[in-house]
């Protein structure tokens, strides 16, 4: 424990001269606050600076384990976060602190606890998502089993040096955020970094402490070392010239392996990483990049880690690949365009800092706002001692004294808290503005893309419905929050984007009027359903027709729709059925014997239905527990939540709050693959709708040709 011990004095000796260095205040900062022309840093994240170090080369994450699907690896982060937060009730502490001093049993109980409250709970969440992922969940559960054996052999660890009551929180931090500004004489504004390292644990049999970043299947060691360069420059900021701290890559391919990185290998590609920051934030003064860097000595650096300041390491291992790459100048890495910021959302800035600062939750800006079609988002960071749910906890403050229309929605987005407030001269979109955006697929299955919305930088977000992640869709809203235009433009854009011969559609219509447009469409399998059919006949046929498209994927071998259409070259439709006002469908039924049978029908097209090319929408006013229930709920992994009436709406629809703080007419949130996103839909305009037909009536023509 003398190394601890030496840690901790090393650590608050940090915090005395920071504290020191923020009363008295740096003559850079003295110098940008008091100069005439004051620029506001420029805010990357750390995916952001990944994603250009792989842009750099081509590198890609290729390796030598196997394929991890985007949702298992998800899967498997939130599994090792619950392990290893000290707050969670799944926590390790929770499992071992009561067990007698036995590795062998830590392990098996670990194991069996892990199981239990984490992997098998998430499981049977995302059962829909995971039914085409059999290999990739084997793989999962092998990992965890992995990583619970190395978890509990580092406490194991802690008992051999004879340490006695020590705590999880002593050694262990899951999911810091890491704060790092750049500054550099060549560069016209600071750069601050933001990120969130996976966890920071100290390793007592190798007597390092280390900052680590979990990664299920295939691993590159080139991105590594760039991966761990780049955090070790976050974590350390100017002292990234120490010779004593080590980063860690744990790997699990499902086997684990380690990878440990000296500071003498990272501090070498420290110059060329800080050169390409300042390329891809747009600050560099000249338009050629700076010469080759040994160091980064010409840099000063603002530093601030929350609680993470007492990480830091000794020197462990060696990694023998360079980043010889990193700040090559290339073509391809656009400088940024930064719009010019509306008046209103200045104001609004400087007014919600007051007020954050008079209910005793200070913050200062990160980095400017973003405005979006419907509202606009203010990046803000707490200050020193300030915790972030004290900052979110002062959302009813905001509404009420910067007198908003809406209660602004507040959560941590990008390493900051983002506040979004509405926008007061909100945009539309429509179908028009998208239709450039829709092509088909071009190799004779048509598109299974659908757009969801437009993100605040303009980007669209699309669910495609051959994904198993995305196979079917829950739509929830009340009336007036835009989940009819919503359903229209969803069904227009599939319509453009393929014809009769890959498109069926099956539409059930409970209000007889959102769909007219659909009327004598030759992509309707039949017409549009309303009161009166015969609900269950209708439901009997797709399951039917889901049945015979098993029977001929059987007899081709092949394991889905578009790998059918390979192998045999015959044609087969994607088949969509739409369901709107489905509380009202259920609520029509003649006795619950028929309500339960249309439930158990539907829920069967969803358990069974993507492999065959047969898809759902579900919407629905309600979305009440009687209504969606676990089994429909949890068949349908996609989930675009418009406004709800209240909180316990909004976790039915998503598992989040948020949804009953929407602003109607398309603003939306879509969750399929971790967080939810907020999006705003197009809509479709009477006079557009004649747009969706157009493909229709083409390919119609050249059939009859």
């Amino acid at each position: 424990m003398e190394d601890w011990a030496w840690l901790e004095r090393r650590h608050w000796a940090s915090r005395i001269v920071n504290d020191l260095c923020h009363v008295t205040g740096l003559e850079t900062h003295y110098q940008q606050i008091t100069s005439k022309e004051f620029h506001m840093p420029v805010t990357l994240t750390a995916s952001q600076v990944r994603e250009a170090m792989l842009r750099a080369n081509g590198f890609s994450f290729a390796g030598n384990g196997s394929v991890s699907s985007a949702a298992v690896g998800t899967l498997f982060h939130r599994v090792l976060a619950g392990l290893l937060s000290h707050e969670s009730p799944c926590s390790m502490e929770a499992a071992l602190r009561d067990l007698d001093p036995d590795l062998p049993l830590w392990r098996r109980t670990l194991r069996q606890h892990t199981y239990d409250h984490l992997v098998g709970p998430l499981l049977t969440q995302q059962a829909a998502s995971m039914q085409s992922h059999g290999r990739q969940v084997l793989d999962l559960w092998q990992a965890t089993q992995a990583a619970c054996d190395w978890l509990a052999g580092l406490w194991w660890e802690f008992t051999q040096l004879g340490t006695t009551a020590i705590r999880q929180q002593d050694w262990c931090a899951s999911e810091k955020s890491l704060l790092c500004e750049l500054r550099r004489p060549d560069w016209q504004d600071s750069v601050t970094l933001v990120g969130q390292a996976d966890a920071l644990l100290m390793i007592p049999q190798k007597h390092l402490n280390c900052l680590l970043e979990w990664k299920l299947g295939k691993t590159n060691p080139e991105v590594d070392l760039g991966q761990a360069c780049l955090y070790h420059l976050m974590l350390h900021g100017d002292m990234g010239h120490r010779q004593d701290s080590t980063l860690a890559v744990v790997s699990f391919k499902p086997e684990l392996e380690e990878s440990y990185f000296e500071a003498r290998h990272l501090v070498e590609a420290q110059g060329r990483l800080i050169d390409l920051i300042g390329s891809l934030a747009g600050v560099v003064k000249s338009p050629t990049l700076a010469p080759k860097h040994q160091n980064p000595q010409g840099m000063t650096t603002a530093y601030n880690a929350r609680e993470s300041q007492h990480i830091k390491p000794h020197v462990q291992a060696t990694a023998n690949s360079g980043l010889a790459w990193i700040g090559r100048p290339r073509s391809d890495v656009p400088e940024p365009v930064q719009p010019p910021t509306p008046d209103w959302i200045l104001k609004l800035q400087e007014s919600t800092l007051r007020v954050l600062r008079s209910f005793g939750a200070p913050c200062r800006l990160l980095k400017p706002p973003v405005v979006g079609p419907a509202f606009a988002r203010m990046f803000v960071f707490p200050e020193r001692g300030i915790t972030n749910s004290r900052v979110l906890s002062q959302a009813d403050q905001l509404h009420l004294h910067l007198a908003l229309s809406g209660r602004p929605l507040m959560s941590v987005v990008e390493g900051a808290i983002g506040i979004d407030v509405p926008r007061p001269d909100r945009q539309s979109i429509p179908f028009s503005q998208l239709l450039p955006l829709l092509n088909a697929s071009g190799d004779g299955t048509g598109s299974s893309r659908i757009p969801v919305g437009v993100d605040l930088n303009g980007d669209w977000k699309w669910c495609d419905i051959a994904g198993s992640e995305s196979a079917h869709l829950l739509v929830v809203g009340i009336s007036g929050s835009g989940k009819s235009q919503w359903l229209r433009t969803a069904l227009a854009a599939l319509m453009v984007t393929n014809t009769p011969a890959t498109l069926e559609l099956v539409v059930i219509d409970p209000k007889m009027n959102s769909f007219t447009f659909l009327r004598g469409s030759p992509f309707l399998r039949r017409p549009v359903v309303v009161p009166g059919d015969d609900y269950i006949e209708i439901l009997t046929d797709l399951v039917e027709e889901m049945e015979r498209r098993y029977m001929a994927l059987a007899q081709s071998n092949a394991q889905s729709l578009t790998q059918h259409i390979e192998v045999t070259g015959e044609p087969l439709t994607r088949l969509v059925c739409l369901c709107d006002e489905y509380a009202d469908l259920l609520s029509g039924a003649k006795s619950k014997a028929e309500k339960t049978q249309i439930e158990e029908l539907f829920k069967r097209l969803a358990q069974k239905g993507r492999a065959a090319g047969v898809h759902l929408i579900l919407a629905t006013q309600q979305p009440r527990a009687n209504i969606i229930t676990t089994a429909i709920r949890a068949n349908l992994p996609a989930k675009v939540a418009l406004r709800v009436s209240d909180a316990k709406e909004s976790r039915i629809a998503f598992e989040e709050n948020g949804a009953e703080c929407l602003l109607d007419k398309g603003d939306l949130y879509y969750k399929c693959i971790g967080r939810p996103i907020r999006l705003q839909s197009a809509w479709l305009p009477t006079e557009e709708e004649p747009l969706a037909g157009t493909r229709a009536v083409e390919a119609e023509t050249v059939r009859v040709s």
